[in-house]
């Protein structure tokens, strides 16, 4: 991504939930960008306000004056939880992955698009953001009025909640009813949805073999805990779990080796619901085969989930109802 940026010509558009300028000299992504703004690079950077409340003013102060355009999407209830970087309208980034120290050692996945279509569809998915965030760019602001969703080798699935466009939910449902032989679902947050515990449970019974790879803890205490209440309960159906020794931030599925998907949502409501994401579908062989390649890497590395006595204590049983009757908002 650095790389890329460095090789801009004429524009950098960055959406991104979590940005913070504590990378050092080895990631100095500001610099960069500032020094791109400086030389007539066209940067245009939307931020997640509670994502991103640790960058600092000074930082943001520095890359105005240099000319990029900074801006900070804020609502109570809804976040930008999208990570896209298009450089030059020609090359894209998109995946997991947040900037900053904290996560240079998380498993996480990104892809390197360059197919013209699907760069195209996300400088105009881009272009949505930066209206609803505050962007005056009048070139931006028009393609925003052209976004049509194309279904194709390389699809863009997005989730905008503000405006009803919600296309991760039938995403889901469709691949995982249609799945033949196995499913596999990587993801650090697992606090699913009835509707999704319902597909998955239908596709068990189907015979289809169901591998989840989640982070054996996560980067909150409370979300180890939600997730682990999951994964106890539904491990006795037959669902496997991989827990991963390091933290997973990675979010994909892989249907029978043939159908992957990267992007940018959880398994929670959030992400369903409330949030704005954006992932990448696709069926090109290669891109499937590096997929399956990197998830066996992790499931190899990873722990078989092994049930503990203790989420039988009344204790946990106590905090499974609540996470239960929380899990709708989560």
């Amino acid at each position: 991504m650095l790389e890329g940026i460095k090789q801009a010509r004429s524009s950098i558009y960055w959406e991104v939930y979590i940005f913070e300028d504590d990378l050092g000299l080895e990631y100095d992504f500001f610099k960069t960008l500032t020094d791109k703004a400086r030389g007539g690079v066209k940067v245009r950077i939307v931020l997640d306000g509670f994502g991103s409340m640790n960058l600092s003013n000074s930082t943001v102060d520095r890359l105005k004056e240099a000319g990029a355009e900074v801006l900070f999407f804020n609502s109570w209830f809804r976040r930008i939880h999208r990570k896209i970087l298009i450089v030059d309208e020609e090359v894209a980034f998109l995946g997991g992955v947040n900037v900053g120290k904290a996560y240079k050692k998380w498993l996480d996945l990104n892809l390197r698009l360059n197919g013209k279509r699907i760069v195209k569809s996300l400088v105009k998915s881009f272009s949505r953001s930066y209206y609803n965030s505050g962007g005056t760019d009048p070139n931006l602001l028009t393609l925003r009025k052209e976004l049509k969703t194309r279904r194709a080798g390389l699809w863009l699935l997005e989730n905008f909640p503000a405006v009803g466009k919600l296309m991760l939910r039938p995403y889901y449902q469709e691949q995982i009813a249609g799945a033949k032989k196995r499913i596999v679902l990587v993801t650090p947050y697992f606090i699913p949805h009835r509707w999704l515990l319902a597909s998955l449970l239908s596709a068990q019974a189907r015979g289809v073999s169901v591998e989840l790879v989640i982070p054996k803890n996560t980067d909150s205490n409370f979300i180890s805990f939600a997730n682990h209440v999951f994964i106890s309960s539904l491990s006795k159906t037959g669902m496997k779990f991989y827990m991963t020794k390091d933290m997973i931030h990675a979010k994909a599925i892989l249907v029978d080796d043939k159908v992957g998907l990267v992007g940018s949502n959880n398994l929670d409501a959030m992400s369903f619901d409330h949030n704005a994401e954006a992932s990448v579908s696709f069926e090109r062989k290669e891109m499937v085969r590096d997929l399956k390649n990197i998830i066996d890497i992790w499931q190899k590395d990873a722990m078989p989930w092994q049930h503990n006595s203790k989420y039988e204590g009344w204790y946990y049983k106590f905090m499974e109802y609540i996470v239960r009757l929380i899990q709708p908002v989560l």
